[in-house]
């Protein structure tokens, strides 16, 4: 990590430590995250931005995952939406160094919004509801609601898929749509159990100009390439790997304080304690190998391929840990607080992209094509 991504940082975690944060959303912890200067993590350093990495990014996330989940997931969708763009070659070079030049001079943040209610998953091939019409001076019109759109209320653009109409032949397209424009309403979200500050809410728009980026027909492979889609998974996996450790380093503070019965015994030296706390260390520290190094195959050789391992062991990872210290603290633990509640964030990562049975569908898939007669090799 680069000094200056280090002091950004520091400077957010700082900000972010004088807040009270929990389930309730704070419209504060994103602009400490601005006020840091570390909204630019992911813009290029001749652009103005912090130039992290993959890599550096992760780290970053965990960390921020550590002191509060659904701040971190915020600004994950942040960080993706911007590596991804700044690795794909289908965004229009302008278009690029506007939204470089909001987010650095303006503090813009940004986020995709595709999930709509009733239609499964993008990432399993649903065709959006929300429609796009070509007006006659060539300009997109947007009309739709989207889910889960994440830290709407903070959200400066959005890149929105819609269904382009009126078509014989089916085609998606991504929108930029800046927030600020008429017709766009920012409806509260659900009651989720968990990762509740994250404002997870409904983008409805009515009727919104928006900017064509790319189209394609489905089924067609993504025209944006892999980035997008690689960086998902990574800020996602650390995100949850840092509610995960967050958790550790909390239980392990209240067991050396807790001192039950005569008090010559805190709960961290009672031996069944120890065995649970190894546990949970020897899970988290395995899944960082594995969120870590994935990254880094990325950065170095555009190998992304065990992005979606690094998800599934850092999500895996996260429920285990905060499960094992749940089940140290007990009562206590069980009581409102940050135990309690990175129980319930940890649990939000196995409904996000890519999702469990998918990623362990392609690894069998993988395997059964390398062992399959005539691929061997000789």
């Amino acid at each position: 990590m680069t000094p200056e991504i280090r002091t950004a940082l520091d400077a957010a975690v700082q900000q972010l430590g004088d807040l009270d944060l929990g389930d309730r959303f704070e419209p504060r912890a994103a602009s400490a995250i601005v006020d840091a200067g570390l909204h630019r993590l992911c813009v290029p350093i001749q652009q103005g931005g912090l130039g992290a990495s993959m890599v550096e990014a992760a780290d970053v996330l965990t960390a921020l995952g550590a002191v509060d989940g659904a701040t971190a997931l915020g600004f994950a969708m942040q960080t993706h939406v911007v590596g991804g763009m700044r690795e794909s070659a289908v965004f229009p070079d302008r278009l690029r160094e506007r939204l470089y030049r909001a987010i650095v001079d303006d503090g813009a943040l940004l986020n995709n919004a595709a999930t709509e209610e009733g239609g499964g998953s993008p990432a399993r091939g649903a065709i959006p509801g929300t429609t796009a019409r070509q007006a006659d001076d060539g300009s997109w019109r947007l009309t739709g609601e989207k889910t889960w759109t994440t830290w709407l209320p903070n959200l400066s653009f959005a890149f929105v898929t819609a269904r382009l109409v009126p078509q014989e032949d089916v085609e998606v397209g991504t929108f930029l749509v800046d927030l600020s424009r008429p017709g766009v309403e920012r409806r509260p979200g659900f009651d989720a159990m968990g990762m509740r500050g994250s404002a997870s809410g409904r983008l409805a728009l009515q009727d919104v100009s928006a900017e064509l980026v790319q189209r394609r027909r489905p089924g067609d492979a993504d025209p944006r390439g892999p980035a997008p889609g690689h960086w998902f998974a990574i800020v996602v996996a650390a995100v949850y790997l840092g509610v995960g450790e967050g958790a550790r380093r909390d239980v392990v503070r209240w067991a050396l304080d807790r001192r039950p019965g005569d008090g010559s015994t805190a709960v961290a030296d009672i031996p069944s304690v120890r065995l649970r706390l190894g546990r949970l260390d020897a899970e988290l520290r395995a899944a960082r190998i594995v969120v870590l190094g994935a990254a880094r195959r990325w950065d170095e050789q555009c190998d992304g391929s065990d992005l979606p391992l690094a998800k599934l062991v850092a999500s895996r990872a996260a429920v285990s840990a905060t499960d094992e210290a749940l089940r140290i603290a007990g009562g206590p633990g069980f009581l409102a607080g940050r135990l309690e509640r990175a129980f319930r964030d940890a649990r939000a990562g196995l409904i996000n992209p890519p999702l469990e049975d998918v990623a362990l569908a392609g690894f069998a898939n993988d395997l059964v094509e390398r062992e399959r007669p005539g691929e061997r090799p000789a």
